[in-house]
């Protein structure tokens, strides 16, 4: 099967770190594989809240919800290695978009880790999908 590559954008909107934890870690001592969506969910939330909103999941009356992910896993990350994660909202349709992660290793000087996961907002009193606020555009077209 042929390796997929998640291509990264120009340009990334934001940017946070985040310390490997002891719960981050695997029994081979190295950042466990499924700790990595948890990784970029918290950035993901830092992410919102510098574009103003207060809530993560529910905002601009409606709800965040991932409909697909991918990971590219690169390399080796250790407990207590410093990482930063890039950020980004691109790929605008009608009813979804896509975020996109850079995990980058400071302590090795390596890049752990790309995600992307394709987000749509979800009306959760009419129990469907929702088209992307414009005002949610505005504010990430203006970071």
């Amino acid at each position: 099967m042929a390796r997929k590559s998640i291509d990264l954008p120009e340009r990334f909107l934001f940017t946070t770190e985040y310390v490997v934890l002891y719960s981050d870690v695997n029994v081979a001592n190295h950042l466990a594989a499924d700790r990595i969506p948890s990784i970029a969910i918290e950035a993901q939330l830092r992410f919102i809240i510098a574009l103003g909103y207060e809530h993560a999941t529910a905002f601009e009356e409606a709800g965040l919800i991932m409909a697909h992910s991918e990971i590219s896993y690169l390399t080796e990350t250790d407990y207590g290695d410093r990482l930063e994660i890039d950020v980004t909202a691109c790929n605008f349709t009608t009813k979804s978009f896509d975020l996109v992660f850079r995990l980058r290793n400071l302590s090795k000087g390596t890049e752990t880790a790309r995600l992307k996961n394709t987000m749509l907002f979800f009306d959760y009193t009419t129990k469907s999908v929702c088209p992307v606020p414009a005002s949610f555009k505005a504010k990430v077209a203006n970071m």
